[in-house]
């Protein structure tokens, strides 16, 4: 923050100057050897027109392996959170590292200033992680842990996406030319069928019905539409249950169901074995790990499982009494690392797999909807055309 200042030296000379400090008490400091005349902070025009608080997964692991090495090195956290300010070019970030630097001045610790703040917007787990790893003494280990977690989820979303622009593309060019088709193709057609006086084809009266429908209603289709994803979204973020019989649903699809298994399963043995090899108890990893779970349905059937677990009883155990059949090589494994006491690696190793499974599958997946988005669009294109040719053939072979 920029402060401007009128003040005299010790020669009596009038001086006026710009200083930069956190706060008017700071500024003073600074001038604690001139006689203040004014001060005052100027007004500066922020043209950062970014009203979203997120930030990507990529940026955020490298915000906190940046911190989690800096630790690692023995560096006092102020310290490191100024060392990190210097290698970070988003002004958002920038700004968040400038109020928790603030905070931890005033004697606020990483996870509370962290919480405290309103500039960006981090998952609970993230913060609780965090809060954790302050608690164990083990900050620095489970900032950098995490920060390869965040990693590798950003790289498989990332991967995604990319792989997702070219059926993205063949679907909007695919509306484009049947939208076109029916609103300005068909319709000429059919001015040359309405001349003739001939009895069409069904599958040609379908079309040319279609095509009216559509030419007069579009406008309503298309706000219809969108309303709908708008409520969708919103239903499925806000409400609970409606959110719950999604995600139930999505477990039923054969492929996706395995997907979102493979995800949640590989992020909690992950997080479970980052907390537990950072010297927290293995319920409160457990817990902890559950609420990132984002699948309500899964998390729901931990959620259960957790209740039995806090009685003392095993967590293999427990989730096989909560309905958890989604993969029985899972809970074979932690009956395993519960039996020989080595819970914690044995979630490291299936966290790996599972990571590398999912991408296999996302893989997979991808490489199948390209030509299956093809033959879709390529038959719906094939067919209008079909129903517009049908009828005159006919009339040639009347001819």
């Amino acid at each position: 923050m920029l402060f401007k200042y009128t003040a005299y030296d010790k020669n009596g000379k009038k001086q006026k100057g710009i200083i930069e400090a956190d706060n008017i008490h700071e500024a003073k400091k600074f001038l604690k050897n001139y006689i203040i005349i004014d001060i005052k902070p100027i007004k500066t025009l922020n043209f950062n027109l970014s009203f979203s608080k997120n930030i990507n997964k990529k940026e955020l692991s490298k915000l906190f392996l940046t911190i989690g090495l800096y630790l690692k090195s023995s560096i006092p956290i102020s310290n490191a959170i100024i060392l990190t300010k210097n290698q970070i070019e988003n002004s958002k970030i920038i700004k968040f590292l400038d109020f928790i630097q603030k905070e931890i001045k005033e004697g606020q610790n990483l996870s509370n200033s962290i919480e405290k703040q309103k500039i960006i917007k981090l998952s609970p787990y993230i913060i609780n992680i965090i809060k954790v790893g302050e608690e164990s003494g083990k900050l620095s280990l489970v900032l950098i842990e995490l920060s390869k977690f965040l990693k590798d989820e950003e790289r498989l979303l990332s991967k995604t996406k990319q792989a997702l622009i070219y059926p993205f593309f063949i679907v909007l060019m695919a509306i484009i030319m049947i939208s076109f088709m029916l609103t300005l193709v068909v319709p000429k057609i059919t001015k040359v069928f309405s001349s003739l006086h001939q009895n069409l084809p069904p599958i040609t009266k379908f079309v040319i019905n279609a095509s009216n429908f559509f030419k007069n209603h579009y406008i309503s289709i298309s706000i219809i539409f969108l309303i709908s994803i708008f409520l969708f979204i919103f239903a499925y973020k806000k409400i609970y249950r409606f959110k719950l019989f999604i995600d139930t649903f999505y477990l039923k699809i054969p492929v996706i169901k395995k997907i979102i298994i493979s995800k949640e399963l590989g992020k909690f043995s992950y997080l479970v074995y980052v907390l537990t090899n950072s010297g927290v108890n293995f319920i409160t990893s457990v817990n902890l790990a559950t609420n990132t779970i984002e699948n309500e349905k899964i998390k729901s059937v931990f959620k259960n499982a957790i209740k039995e677990v806090l009685e003392g009883k095993k967590l293999s155990i427990s989730l096989k009494k909560s309905g958890f059949n989604y993969d029985k090589s899972f809970i074979q494994a932690i009956a395993l690392g519960e039996e020989t006491g080595e819970i914690s690696e044995i979630l490291k190793n299936i966290s790996e797999i599972y990571f590398e499974e999912n991408e296999s599958k996302i893989n997979t997946i991808l490489s199948m909807i390209e030509p299956i988005l093809i033959i879709l669009i390529g038959g719906v294109i094939g067919f209008i055309v079909t129903a517009m040719l049908l009828p005159m053939f006919s009339m040639n072979m009347l001819k």
